[in-house]
């Protein structure tokens, strides 16, 4: 049994009511690290059009300890997220920022952070969920060039993704996925 489930996705793809009807669903613990808005506010960053090369790092970096932090501490969880999001959203940002006699030692911090965050990823996980049939190009290159465990789950219809997780990864289920949905539901939107 897979127990050990990361939900990765775009904004506003259902992955946070996926994570948690899904983990009310089998009973699996839920955890979450802090949003991409939550840690800009952490480090008092309020115009993301205008973030700084060291700001990013530091967003990236802090989020990828955050997680191993969190997820360590769990013989099992579904992750509303992965290690390496941020890592993501820092080299999809930062190959738009402009070429500079610095890129040479970025580009080595950015790979040693890919190379912490993918190794901890191949270990901590058993499987990875996206969410959405769109795959962002940075997600896809992680998963093809790290060889990640993961599927793409179309979560339109959250019950039937729910169902299809479930069925694929051997997940018990514990509750009804209508009763899950409709809790989760409360508790993300009270």
């Amino acid at each position: 049994m897979k127990t050990k489930i990361a939900i990765t996705g775009l904004p506003e793809c259902n992955k946070t009511l996926l994570a948690l009807a899904l983990s009310i669903t089998t009973g699996i613990p839920y955890i979450r690290g802090k949003t991409m808005y939550e840690w800009r506010k952490c480090f008092n960053i309020s115009d993301p059009e205008k973030i700084k090369w060291k700001d990013m790092l530091l967003i990236a970096s802090s989020a990828f300890f955050e997680h191993v932090k969190i997820e360590t501490c769990f013989d099992q969880f579904i992750s509303d997220e992965t290690s390496f999001r941020e890592l993501i959203w820092l080299k999809s940002n930062f190959a738009k920022q402009n070429q500079s006699k610095k890129k040479y030692e970025r580009d080595r911090v950015v790979e040693d952070l890919e190379i912490a965050s993918v190794l901890y990823a191949a270990q901590q996980y058993d499987f990875i969920v996206h969410a959405g049939l769109g795959l962002h190009d940075g997600y896809d290159q992680m998963y093809m060039k790290h060889n990640l465990p993961y599927k793409k789950y179309s979560a339109e219809i959250v019950e039937k993704t729910i169902m299809e997780i479930a069925n694929d990864l051997c997940l018990p289920m514990r509750f009804s996925v209508e009763d899950s949905i409709y809790q989760a539901k409360v508790k993300l939107f009270l």
